[in-house]
């Protein structure tokens, strides 16, 4: 078990948000700390969504990715920029963890707190599975350490509505990444999601519901990055925990629970060689530590931990 997590409760996934297009598979997550700090609003103004589109239009995409990117900005039902968040995370397992979200879901079955299902099917490519109603596809059309463009089409049919419903979405993640005068890594993460619904009837529900489907959305993505802080935090102070987590790990392929494990070892590592060189720091200054506060980061931002999509 992870016990350094922060606590993670049972998965509720906001079913009418996935529903419509499962904008993302590792969106399920609902851990019961929100560690994210310094969020900002979330807005659906025509300035955010061109800005957004402004940065879209420098991304390398094949034709035909930039024709399913075309065709959702063509068709937008629901537009959101969700609230950014702030986490303190190893920059180098937060992008293999965002480009690996069947890992995610692994963790959580293993953990027995979800039955969500997550599977890759392709390079860049995902299957999903809430067992409630709802299945899809995701696949990354984009995938570097500052963006990833993820495209996600999905169907639901339960009772939430009398008839199946399907749609598409597109996300575009963007990060930044910065460090503290202590050395300690921060991550900003800002979304903007872009919803298309078939059907017209739900569409006019969609935008209706719009509130409580932006609701949904903000909590996961602010409970989603929790969980990736509260993994990145697991991996330096119970490195043995950890290690046992990966080799329960047996719905990825062998290469990326192998990674797994490898970052974890590293960052437990590196947080070891801080701990000791901090209090000899603290013992050589008589026990002194200067204030720490975030301020841009001066290293190089991480590698991508897949191969160009």
């Amino acid at each position: 078990m992870i016990d350094s997590c922060g606590g993670i409760a049972p998965l509720r996934a906001a079913r009418w948000w996935l529903a419509v297009a499962l904008l993302c598979g590792w969106l399920f997550a609902e851990p019961e700390r929100a560690a994210a700090q310094g969020a900002s609003e979330a807005t659906s103004s025509r300035e955010a969504r061109e800005e957004v589109l402004r940065r879209l239009s420098k991304a390398e995409l094949s034709h035909e990715d930039r024709a399913k990117v075309n065709g959702i900005l063509a068709s937008t039902t629901i537009y959101r920029r969700l609230p950014s968040q702030v986490i303190e995370c190893d920059p180098h397992l937060y992008v293999f963890l965002v480009e690996h979200p069947d890992l995610v879901v692994n963790i959580w079955e293993a953990l027995g707190i979800s039955e969500v299902q997550v599977e890759q099917i392709g390079e860049g490519l995902y299957s999903a599975n809430d067992k409630a109603g709802t299945v899809g596809r995701m696949q990354f059309l984009h995938a570097s350490p500052d963006m990833h463009v993820v495209y996600a089409e999905g169907s639901y049919e339960g009772p939430l509505f009398g008839r199946p419903i399907k749609g598409q979405s597109l996300l575009v993640l963007e990060t930044r990444y910065f460090r503290n005068t202590s050395g300690r890594h921060y991550i900003r993460c800002r979304m903007d999601a872009f919803l298309h619904v078939e059907n017209v009837g739900v569409g006019v529900l969609a935008k209706t519901l719009q509130p409580l489907v932006g609701a949904a959305a903000d909590h996961n993505f602010r409970e989603t990055t929790a969980f990736l802080a509260g993994v990145s935090r697991a991996a330096e102070v119970n490195y043995a925990g950890m290690q046992r987590m990966a080799e329960k790990l047996n719905r990825v392929a062998e290469a990326d629970r192998e990674q797994f494990a490898s970052l974890t070892e590293q960052l437990a590592i590196r947080a070891a060689l801080a701990a000791t060189a901090q209090q000899e720091t603290k013992v050589a200054a008589g026990g002194k530590s200067a204030a720490s506060r975030p301020v841009p980061a001066t290293t190089r931002r991480p590698t991508r931990s897949t191969k160009q999509r």
